[in-house]
């Protein structure tokens, strides 16, 4: 009955793409000549996979090696996300080999930061979700294990992996208020997508009771927590971390500093002149902003002159003159914020004073360090009724509120002191997402190979 219903699906739902083969081809010209993409990302995109990567995950005979895992992670923040998931993978199943599978340019330089540290095999281009070229990329890969990350689902992929007896996994799943209005008008296309799932891990109870009210929710559904937590340093290695951090910063050990994480365009400005005020109670002060948007740098770094204030990339703060030696830092790399939180005194995370959802507000808090946010945070709701509750997070309406948390942190030792001690108690549960994964991904294997 299942294989029928899947069968029907797959027809319908390719033959609705048919008059849209024209738009994918003049969509992978325009990606490539207007917007400018590498030659490799559109030739993965088309299901071919380089014979490097197919090596890297299959290697010679005679070389011992286990079950083949194949993770997408759409772009920078997934990839991040995925990393400590590859690690758990690796102890749990020593001979596996893994390779990653990105959308963007930019989340296929930070996954190669996963093959140089050795979490990950082998880097390539996820293809459109196109029989002919899902087809490809899958006889050229031939995994036992996929996983996806938080909300990238493709029906098709779905569907033919399963055919190929692949074990599916959405990992870090996510349930937005978008997607809670989108799916059920998806109909038998996302009761299709869930059917083909092996099991959904969700980041959050939250999360899990709403994709349960959806359609056609997968036969299994646990929470397995976040696992972008656990990248982010705690403990003896968060004292590290800020030591390590602040020195490579060029910021003093007793200067206090003001993080800004994920900011969007109209939350610098507010930030900047709430930390322009307080430099003039606390000339020490440093701030460093870090834009969701690696490409918005120039934009932010013309913000902060248009404001009288001096900056410097991140990439250059060993070479500034004595005069830059108190600008505002602005992070131009990627992968490096979790890490910098440890260094801050008090921290804000974007994307919540302006209508995008919020962003990931717990990453500061594990490392000890209160968290202000703005009311947007339909994306992090029990993150923010978590931080709020342990009394380590503040969420704040405008710039006066911001400006006040702020101020209060940053003139009160004890209470920082008082928000790391709550932290470690409070969160410290949500640590360890990653091996919970890892652990259920390995028993399905296990099962299968011992049936």
């Amino acid at each position: 009955m299942r294989n029928d219903f899947n069968r029907r699906c797959y027809a319908a739902y390719n033959t609705l793409l048919l008059p849209l083969s024209p738009a994918a081809i003049l969509y992978t010209l325009y990606r490539r000549h207007i917007q400018g993409r590498s030659a490799a990302s559109l030739r993965g995109q088309q299901g071919y996979v380089p014979a490097s990567v197919v090596h890297a995950l299959h290697p010679a005979p005679g070389r011992q090696s286990g079950p083949c895992i194949w993770i997408h992670a759409v772009s920078v923040g997934e990839t991040m996300a995925a990393r400590p998931v590859a690690r758990a993978l690796r102890e749990a199943l020593p001979h596996c080999r893994i390779g990653f599978s990105v959308t963007t340019d930019t989340g296929y330089e930070t996954a190669q930061g996963a093959v140089r540290a050795g979490d990950v095999d082998a880097v390539f281009y996820f293809p459109l979700d196109l029989p002919v070229r899902v087809r490809r990329a899958l006889r050229a890969v031939k995994p036992d294990v996929f996983i996806t990350m938080e909300t990238e689902l493709w029906p098709n992929f779905l569907s033919l992996a399963r055919q190929r007896g692949v074990h599916t996994f959405l990992v870090n799943g996510r349930v937005s208020d978008n997607l809670l209005k989108t799916a059920p008008r998806l109909g038998w296309v996302w009761r299709w997508m869930m059917g083909n799932l092996d099991a959904a891990l969700m980041r959050s109870d939250f999360d899990a009771e709403r994709l349960q009210t959806l359609p056609g929710a997968p036969a299994r559904i646990e929470v397995t927590g976040d696992v972008k937590l656990d990248s982010v340093p705690t403990g003896a290695a968060s004292q590290a971390a800020r030591e390590t951090w602040r020195e490579k910063l060029g910021i003093v050990a007793n200067a206090p500093l003001w993080v800004a994480g994920s900011t969007h365009s109209g939350e610098e400005e507010l930030i900047l002149r709430g930390y322009t005020k307080l430099r003039q109670e606390m000339p020490q002060l440093r701030l460093i902003l870090a834009p969701r948007h690696i490409e918005r740098v120039d934009e932010v770094m013309q913000v902060i002159h248009s404001c009288q204030l001096p900056a410097v990339r991140r990439t250059q703060v060993e070479t500034v003159t004595p005069s830059l030696a108190d600008a505002v830092i602005v992070l131009d790399t990627v992968g490096e914020l979790a890490q910098i939180y440890a260094a801050a005194d008090v921290a804000f995370v974007g994307g919540s004073l302006i209508e995008r959802g919020g962003h990931n507000l717990l990453e500061p808090v594990l490392c000890g360090v209160p968290v202000a946010f703005g009311p947007y945070v339909m994306n992090f709701r029990e993150a923010s009724k978590l931080a709020e509750s342990a009394n380590v997070g503040r969420m704040v309406h405008n710039e006066q509120e911001l400006y006040t948390i702020t101020k209060q942190w940053l003139r009160d030792d004890a209470a920082r002191r008082d928000v790391a001690e709550r932290a470690r108690t409070a969160l410290i549960p949500h640590h360890g997402a990653a091996a919970r994964v890892a652990r259920i991904v390995a028993e399905t294997v296990t099962a299968k190979q011992n049936p």
